[in-house]
């Protein structure tokens, strides 16, 4: 890190040991900054993906397993599906003035995908929708609307119409086995599991019983994520906290590949974690990501820390999140740093990617939670005087200083990185999305010092 790294804000601040006298800074300044070895800044990507690609207010970016890119526009009610190189695919119609499965219209502010290609979609409210890629893809041709299910213990069978109440019980239960089944291959049940559908919905009891503790009708969502397991979890900015979502087997279906899988619902897990104003816990939360660790990172708007780490502690069959980052001990968790931050993402080395979005800027940390540079910035050079005062002697000294100026982002409000260290931002007011890369990579990956 440079020496002197200050920010323009109407004065300079410089420290220094002693006292120190500062002689006016020059009115020009040198932009064309040439870095020496070892100095890496961020650079941006030509092309800007801009609203000549179709987009109109554009908040979230998930990267694929596949490596495709999924942007969220919430004002087109639409999720734009990219190839890395810019490239808008079609074939994704039913992404396209979304519908919700009651066909009213859907704006999507978050959303995530898993290795399973599920696209799960949040609109604010306690919904989440998920529409699967792979199903589409290869067509449903049949679902199984109901089966025989024999007890175990007496041999007794009941016919079970799927998706009631005492489907669940049977399928679940533990003491029952699914015998024949009934198949359907009428298109408006298939196309409701094609398009956009409900996979959890915190008003709805049946799905919510295990929320014993709060008022799950009035949760609020503001962000998801995909775990690796079968989980998601949201924050839910209404009652402060992160909700763990499990999936819970729910129809079968039969592509036209021959392949069988089952469909889930989502249902209540636990409160991951709860309001308060220290480390670990929740204040106006605003989005979160999950590492390959089961790590989860969040943001929030709330007083006090803004971004956070907890990771996962079982024993005895109960799961508990202390937090990872500790004020005092880790750059990230500096009360000043933050203004508003909007979103978090995580890589595959588990550095932490910041949208600081009232500042206009992206800040990244290493994964011990040190501060590591910024993106959305202009750096340039000031060749000023100034006085330096230490043990009654004092010196006017000619220095340069690296000092900061605001870039093109405004308001950043989502990112993702992919697999090779770019950075993927909504500027979501310009209607475009900005991509950074590191300046001293060729092949785009960096593993900065730690």
């Amino acid at each position: 890190m440079r020496n002197w790294l200050l920010t323009i804000a109407g004065c300079f601040l410089i420290i220094v040991s002693g006292c120190v006298e500062k002689m006016p800074l020059p009115a020009t300044i040198n932009e064309n900054v040439e870095f020496a070895a070892g100095d890496t800044t961020y650079l941006i990507m030509n092309p800007i993906w801009d609203a000549s690609l179709g987009f109109s207010s554009p908040v979230e970016i998930s990267i694929a397993p596949d490596g495709r890119l999924f942007v969220a526009d919430s004002a087109a009610r639409s999720v734009f599906v990219l190839k890395q190189d810019g490239t808008v695919l079609s074939g994704f119609d039913d992404l396209v003035n979304i519908k919700d499965h009651s066909g009213d219209s859907f704006a999507p502010i978050d959303m995530d995908i898993d290795q399973k290609m599920n696209i799960f979609m949040i609109d604010g409210s306690s919904r989440v929708i998920r529409w699967n890629q792979l199903w589409r893809q290869n067509k449903i041709a049949e679902v199984m609307t109901g089966a025989t299910f024999v007890n175990i213990a007496s041999g007794k069978e009941v016919s079970v119409s799927a998706g009631t109440s005492d489907w669940y019980v049977k399928l679940h239960g533990g003491e029952w086995q699914m015998g024949d089944a009934v198949w359907s291959s009428q298109q408006p049940l298939i196309d409701s599991l094609s398009s956009p559908h409900l996979f959890f919905d915190a008003g709805v009891n049946a799905t919510s019983l295990k929320d014993v503790y709060y008022s799950s009708s009035q949760s609020l969502y503001s962000g998801i994520s995909a775990a690796d397991g079968d989980y998601i979890y949201v924050t839910d900015n209404a009652l402060n906290r992160i909700v763990r979502i499990n999936f819970e087997r729910s129809q079968l279906i039969r592509l036209t590949t021959g392949e069988e899988v089952w469909t889930h619902r989502g249902v209540f897990g636990h409160t991951v974690t709860g309001y308060g104003t220290g480390a670990g816990t929740v204040n106006r939360p605003s989005a979160l990501d999950v590492d390959f660790a089961g790590n989860i990172y969040y943001v929030q708007a709330g007083e006090f820390f803004s971004v956070h780490k907890i990771r996962p502690v079982s024993a005895g069959g109960y799961t508990t999140y202390p937090s990872v980052f500790q004020q005092g001990s880790h750059d990230i968790m500096d009360l000043w740093r933050f203004l508003k931050p909007a979103d978090i993402a995580v890589d595959q080395k588990q550095q932490v990617y910041v949208a600081n979005t009232l500042a206009d800027e992206i800040q990244i940390f290493n994964s011990n939670g040190s501060f590591f540079m910024k993106a959305g910035v202009k750096e340039a050079l000031v060749d000023t005087t100034i006085w330096v005062y230490s043990d009654g002697d004092s010196a006017l000294v000619d220095t340069f200083l690296t000092v900061e100026r605001p870039g093109i982002l405004d308001a950043p409000r989502g990112l993702a990185v992919d697999e090779r260290g770019i950075i993927y931002i909504c500027d979501t007011v310009n209607s475009r999305i900005v991509r950074y890369r590191l300046s001293n990579t060729v092949d785009e990956n960096i593993i900065p010092d730690e």
